[in-house]
């Protein structure tokens, strides 16, 4: 090996990497931009969950300890942690709250609560969770579990056996036992695979289209830049949308995935998604001169809605300074109105919202590349 050939060819690479100065900047910033947010995410205080309390323990005189009502002291300990917010609810109250999403679960006491622990030695915690979101749903579970245990500590170590018996029971009020964790998973990660292989699609295209010079003679013509744009929005969105439609059909009918909403209402959001990443790829690939800067935009664009989205952390659970940025997302409003569908059986009228927050971030994302094109071009 030639020591000297070596130099002068690690030499030229270096050298013709620091002229694409953007290169650099991206490959210095964007990890730090990813683990700074990460490390926001994973070192950030957990926000107590609001856990709906349905109280109707009667008591009852436990042996060695007098008059006990349990309910009232697990609701103590609740309220001395940080886990959870217990929020007294009404029977008639609690089913609401739930669909409201006023509280998280319901923790359902009866009036034999005190009474069964008293002739059992154990108890039983009766459970109902809102059930659209498992990541919520596993966080509720095992604070309640925890704040049950500190609760009875006391009276397990006074207890013959020692050892208190505790186990919750668990009821959803969307979903059921048909549901596995795929179908509860599926809402954000089918909105990320359309997303991500969209976008990818349509940056490519695009740049590959500007490259050529065709975007560039089209500018000599009377076409507008808008209508220049909007029409390669159009051809991308005949691919994208089949695209969308084909994943949506595979997921449903081959592999199985159950849904209780309108498989009309999810193609619709589906579709709403892809114009907004069509439109976002062209704009993005105006910054771009070629296919490796492309690619250095998907960890700048992708990672930040894996992690803000709620595909990996609720976007309540998320600290104050990162939720307007996530509901900034397109992916998040996705998701959102995809588990409202599939899972929650909701219509369009429901998640009108998100739909009204996709169209105006696609609407957004085409004036924004509209704008932009000419001054790349030139």
């Amino acid at each position: 090996m030639n020591r000297k050939r070596v130099i002068t060819l690690a030499g030229r690479v270096i050298r013709q990497t620091l002229r694409d100065r953007r290169t650099v900047a991206l490959f210095l910033i964007g990890p730090l931009i990813i683990v700074s947010l990460t490390a926001l995410l994973l070192r950030s205080e957990g926000r107590p969950t609001p856990l709906g309390i349905v109280n109707q323990d009667e008591g009852a005189t436990v042996l060695l300890f007098g008059q006990v009502r349990l309910a009232d002291r697990i609701v103590a300990v609740m309220s001395q942690g940080d886990a959870l917010i217990p929020v007294i609810l009404t029977a008639d109250e609690a089913e609401a709250a739930l669909r409201a999403g006023q509280v998280r679960g319901v923790v359902t006491f009866p009036p034999d609560f005190s009474a069964s622990f008293a002739g059992e030695r154990r108890v039983r915690l009766q459970l109902t969770l809102e059930g659209s979101n498992p990541l919520q749903a596993a966080a509720v579970l095992s604070a309640l579990m925890q704040t049950g245990m500190r609760a009875l500590a006391g009276l397990a170590s006074g207890s013959a056996g020692g050892e208190l018996p505790l186990a919750v029971d668990v009821t959803y009020l969307y979903g059921g036992p048909e549901y596995d964790l795929l179908d509860y998973l599926a809402p954000p990660y089918l909105v990320l695979i359309v997303f991500f292989f969209v976008f990818l699609l349509t940056t490519v295209t695009f740049l590959r289209e500007r490259s050529q010079g065709t975007v560039e003679r089209l500018m000599a013509t009377p076409v507008t830049r808008l209508e220049i744009v909007t029409g390669y929005m159009l051809g991308f969105l005949v691919f994208a949308l089949a695209d969308a439609a084909l994943l949506l059909g595979f997921t449903v009918s081959v592999i199985g995935l159950h849904y209780a909403g309108n498989l009309l209402d999810m193609l619709v959001i589906e579709s709403l998604l892809v114009m907004v990443a069509v439109n976002l790829g062209i704009f993005l690939s105006t910054f771009a001169r070629n296919e490796f800067q492309v690619l250095q935009f998907i960890p700048l664009v992708i990672l930040p809605m894996v992690l803000l989205s709620g595909l990996l952390f609720p976007v309540e659970d998320l600290p104050g300074l990162l939720q307007p940025v996530a509901y900034l997302l397109p992916l998040t409003h996705a998701s959102d109105a995809l588990r409202a569908i599939m899972i929650r059986g909701q219509g369009l009228a429901e998640v009108s919202a998100q739909i009204v927050a996709l169209l105006l971030t696609g609407i957004t994302m085409l004036a924004l590349a509209a704008v932009t094109v000419r001054r790349e071009v030139a």
